[in-house]
C-alpha cells in the first residue's frame, strides 16, 4: 500500500493549485485539463472502495468515532435519493449530485484506512507549512507591485504590459475592480487563482499551526496573518476573529480581547465597504475608470433566485445535481430557463460551477430535511473532533483533533458566503483521516 500513501501525499500538496494548474494546462490540452480536474474524483472512486475493505479488515481495533462520523453521510445520500425520486431525476444526476457535494469529506475514512504513523503526518505539515509561507511572500510582493503601480506609478494593474510575471501568475481578471479592491489595496490570490481561497487556506494553516506546534515562531506566526489580511477576505476575516476569540480564551489573557478583538471587528466592518481607501479615506481615491465599471452582485441574486426556487419545492428540493451545481450545468439543467436566470448571472455560474452561496444551493436542491442532514453533519464532525480531543492522551493528537474541532466552525462560518467545493475542505478531511488513523494504530498496539 506504499504507493497509496504516496499518491495520497502527493494530493495534499496538489489539491491547493488544481484550479491554477487546470487553467495553465487548458491551453493546450483540454483534455489533459479535464483528467486533472477529476483526478480527486477519480483517487475517491477508486480508493473508497478499497479503504471501506482496510477498515472492515481492522475492524476489532477500529476507533468507534468512524462510526458516528459516518451516520451524517448515509443521512446525506438518503436524503438525496428521496429527493431526486420525489421529483422525477435520473439516478445518474441524483448520484453525481450527491457525491459532488460529499467527496471531499469522504478522504476522511480514504486516509484513515491508509495512513497510521503520526511521523508521517509531522513530515506533511512541516512541508505544508514551508509551502503556504512561500505563497504568502508571493502574495506580498503582489501587493507591493499592485500598489506601486496604483498609488506611485499611476498605471492600471490591469494593462498587460504592467505585469511583474506575467497573467498566470498574478491572475488579474478584468471583470470586476470590486472584486480585486478592498480597503485601498489589492486582493492577492498568490498562486491559487483566487483571493478568497488563499485568505482561506492560510487561515487554515495558521488554526492547525496554533494547535500543533508547542511554540509559535514569530515570523511564521505574522507571515500567515499577513497572508490572511491581503486576501480582505469576508469569511476569512469572520474565521480569524473566532480563531483569535479562541486562542486568547485558551491563553487566559483575557485583557488582551478589550484591545485585539474591536479591531478585528472594526476591520471585518471595513472589509465590507468595497470603496473604502485606507491610504486616502476618501471615495474619490477610485478613477473615474473604476468608478463607471459595472459590478454584477452574484451572490445576493444566486441566493434569491435560490430562495425563490426552493418555496415552491420546500421539504425536498428539486433534486441533487438540477440547480446550482456543477453538475446541474454539465447536464444543462432545465431550471435556469425555467426560471428565468440573467445572462450574465448564468455566465458566471458557468465559471465558477456553483452558486457560491452553500445553504441556499444545499436548499434549493435537497430542501428541508437535506439542509438539515447537512447541518449534522457539521455538528458531528465538530463533537467527534472535540470529544477526541478531550479524550485522548497523546499530546500531538489530542491537539490535532482539537485544531480542527475549531477550524469545523470556521468551515460553518465560510459556507454562509462560499461552497464547500475547495482544496481546503480537502485538507482538512485529509488531516482528519491521517489522525483516525494513527488513533487505529494505537488501538492496535
Amino acid at each position: 500500500m506504499r504507493w497509496i500513501r504516496w499518491w495520497l501525499t502527493g494530493l495534499i500538496f496538489f489539491m491547493p493549485f488544481q484550479r491554477m494548474i487546470v487553467k495553465s494546462v487548458e491551453v493546450w490540452s483540454r483534455q489533459v485539463s479535464f483528467f486533472i480536474n477529476r483526478i480527486e474524483e477519480i483517487t475517491v472512486a477508486v480508493l473508497l472502495p478499497l479503504a471501506i475493505r482496510e477498515l472492515y479488515k481492522n475492524r476489532g481495533i477500529i476507533d468507534r468515532s468512524h462510526i458516528f462520523l459516518s451516520i451524517p453521510f448515509l443521512a446525506i445520500v438518503v436524503s438525496g435519493f428521496i429527493s431526486g425520486a420525489v421529483n422525477g431525476s435520473s439516478l445518474i444526476i441524483t448520484s453525481l449530485g450527491i457525491f459532488d457535494y460529499i467527496k471531499y469529506f469522504l478522504f476522511i475514512f480514504v486516509y484513515a484506512a491508509f495512513f497510521s504513523d503520526f511521523s508521517d503526518f509531522r513530515k506533511i505539515f512541516r512541508l505544508i507549512l514551508i509551502l503556504t509561507v512561500c505563497l504568502v511572500i508571493v502574495a506580498f510582493a503582489q501587493e507591493l507591485w499592485a500598489l506601486h503601480s496604483r498609488y506611485i506609478a499611476g498605471r492600471c494593474i490591469y494593462d498587460k504590459d504592467n505585469y511583474l510575471l506575467g497573467d498566470s501568475i498574478f491572475n488579474i481578471y478584468r471583470d470586476s475592480f470590486r472584486e480585486h479592491w478592498r480597503l485601498g489595496i489589492f486582493r492577492t490570490p498568490s498562486l491559487l487563482r483566487s483571493p478568497n481561497f488563499f485568505g482561506f487556506y492560510s487561515l487554515f494553516i495558521l488554526t492547525m499551526y496554533f494547535y500543533l506546534r508547542r511554540r509559535v515562531n514569530l515570523f511564521v506566526l505574522f507571515t500567515l496573518m499577513g497572508g490572511i489580511f491581503v486576501s480582505v477576505a469576508r469569511m476569512v476575516y469572520a474565521g480569524f476573529l473566532f480563531l483569535t476569540g479562541v486562542q486568547l480564551f485558551r491563553s487566559r489573557r483575557l485583557f488582551m480581547i478589550l484591545f485585539i478583538v474591536p479591531f478585528l471587528v472594526i476591520l471585518f466592518y471595513m472589509s465590507t465597504l468595497w470603496d473604502f481607501n485606507i491610504w486616502k479615506l476618501t471615495k474619490q481615491s477610485l478613477t473615474a475608470k473604476v468608478e463607471s465599471a459595472k459590478v454584477t452582485p452574484y451572490r445576493k441574486y444566486a441566493r434569491e433566485k435560490a430562495l425563490e426556487v426552493w418555496r415552491e419545492y420546500p421539504f425536498w428540493g428539486v433534486g441533487p445535481g438540477r440547480f446550482g451545481g456543477a453538475v446541474s450545468i454539465l447536464f444543462k439543467s432545465p431550471l435556469y430557463e425555467k426560471y428565468n436566470f440573467k445572462p450574465e448571472e448564468n455566465y458566471l455560474l458557468r465559471k465558477w460551477k456553483s452558486l457560491d452561496q452553500f445553504w441556499p444551493q444545499v436548499l434549493t436542491e435537497t430542501g428541508i430535511f437535506g439542509t438539515a442532514s447537512f447541518a449534522v453533519m457539521f455538528l458531528t464532525f465538530f463533537m467527534v473532533f472535540l470529544m477526541l480531543g478531550k479524550r485522548l492522551d497523546d499530546y500531538d493528537l489530542k491537539n490535532l483533533f482539537s485544531g480542527l474541532a475549531v477550524f469545523t466552525v470556521i468551515i460553518l462560518l465560510w459556507t454562509f458566503g462560499g461552497n464547500i467545493k475547495n482544496g481546503v475542505i480537502f485538507t482538512y478531511s485529509a488531516f482528519a483521516g491521517i489522525g483516525l488513523g494513527c488513533i487505529n494504530n494505537k488501538n492496535k498496539s
